[in-house]
């Protein structure tokens, strides 16, 4: 209800983390996937949108959603809005319209700078987010868009970034920045107060200039890494149907972060709720202590055991062609979100899916597994870049 930001708060309704996507074991266990989320928040409560009617017609006539809910056009009125014929606004609240304010945002960034990856895209606007007090990363992720800041950012950077990218020509380390330019520090952008927290592979955070002064892998959209697992998917055209196939691979060994990225991790402790430590800590807490110089640097040959090159030791097995969908999977992979297996199809040895299963991205399952009839995998990679629905 007011243009400010510094009397903002969390909603009751708004989704919390961490994700709790998972998979019944044979062994009676269950297996959850614990993804950080939400990525960032919006306001999403109490605003303002257009009230769709018939053409012609006074709304709500014609709109089932302000018709049966009178209180969301009177909400509106109540905030002085005149309610002309076809100009007549709503007040709606849930991620149905946080969402769009993320959305819209992304697309900015993009024509401010077109050259920008999507993954790169989700870190300038974590990265430039504004903490909110009393509200853990479990509550608001890095703080509440920034779009100005984002901007900002997202124009001291190079244009190219994606092009060099598809042409192999940018590697780890490489510089991001366009000649003369550096990320600010907090008393000279648009937007201050950034709280500098990122995201990376689902279950670290991280922070530190280098994370865009310096091309970071993790930006590649054909890389997919969540906690211990890396994958790199490949896309093939054919010139009569357009896209045909997606094959996605176990990455044998990959630089993930280069050095100088500032892992934060440790800094924020084992996860305690009672403590406000690890995943509990207050946002704008771990925010003061990253201006305050905290977080340690990472050196150059992490390991796989701390999530950052991932070593070479998960074979991969005989692959087999899904004909009738063109996806190449091989044994112990996992399909991207969204790709849908038709009937009868067995995925490399011990592998079966009956009709109609749907596999969310980021699950991997072991040899043996059989999916009974009607089961769906829930999504586990995907954190939330919104508030969430009551």
């Amino acid at each position: 209800g007011t243009g400010q930001r510094n009397d903002d708060i969390m909603t009751t309704f708004s989704s919390r983390g961490p994700t709790r996507g998972g998979l019944d074991l044979p062994n009676g266990k269950r297996w959850v996937d614990n993804i950080i989320k939400p990525d960032l928040v919006a306001p999403g409560n109490r605003l303002l949108g257009a009230a769709s009617s018939m053409v012609g017609q006074p709304a709500p006539y014609g709109n089932w959603l302000a018709t049966t809910y009178p209180a969301l056009m009177q909400g509106a009125k109540d905030l002085g809005a005149a309610q002309d014929l076809e100009k007549e606004l709503m007040q709606l609240s849930g991620s149905s319209v946080a969402a769009p304010a993320v959305a819209g945002a992304a697309a900015v960034l993009l024509q401010a700078n077109p050259g920008l990856t999507p993954p790169l895209v989700k870190a300038i606007l974590q990265y430039t987010a504004r903490p909110l007090a009393a509200a853990n990363l479990l509550q608001q992720g890095a703080g509440q868009l920034n779009v100005d800041g984002a901007v900002y950012l997202a124009q001291q950077m190079r244009t190219d970034i994606a092009k060099a990218l598809a042409a192999g020509t940018l590697k780890a380390g490489d510089s991001l920045m366009l000649p003369g330019k550096t990320v600010p520090g907090n008393t000279s952008m648009p937007g201050a107060d950034w709280g500098r927290i990122a995201y990376a592979g689902g279950s670290h955070v991280v922070s530190g200039n280098a994370l865009f002064t310096t091309f970071q892998p993790l930006y590649d959209p054909g890389l997919t890494w969540v906690r211990r697992v890396a994958l790199r998917n490949t896309l093939n055209f054919s010139s009569s149907t357009g896209l045909n196939s997606i094959v996605e691979t176990n990455v044998k060994k990959q630089l993930l972060l280069t050095s100088q990225v500032r892992l934060l991790d440790g800094l924020l402790g084992a996860n305690g709720l009672s403590q406000s430590t690890g995943l509990f800590t207050p946002t704008r807490q771990l925010a003061d202590k990253i201006a305050g110089g905290y977080g340690r640097a990472l050196r150059m040959g992490y390991s796989l055991a701390d999530g950052f090159v991932y070593a070479e030791g998960l074979a991969l097995g005989q692959q087999s062609m899904v004909r009738n969908s063109g996806f190449t999977l091989a044994e112990g992979f996992t399909l991207a979100e969204g790709f849908t297996l038709a009937e009868g199809f067995t995925l490399a040895e011990g592998f079966t899916l009956a009709e109609g299963f749907t596999l969310a991205e980021g699950f991997t399952l072991a040899e043996g597994f059989t999916l009974a009839e009607g089961f769906t995998l829930a999504e586990s990679l995907a954190s939330k870049n919104m508030l969430g629905d009551k």
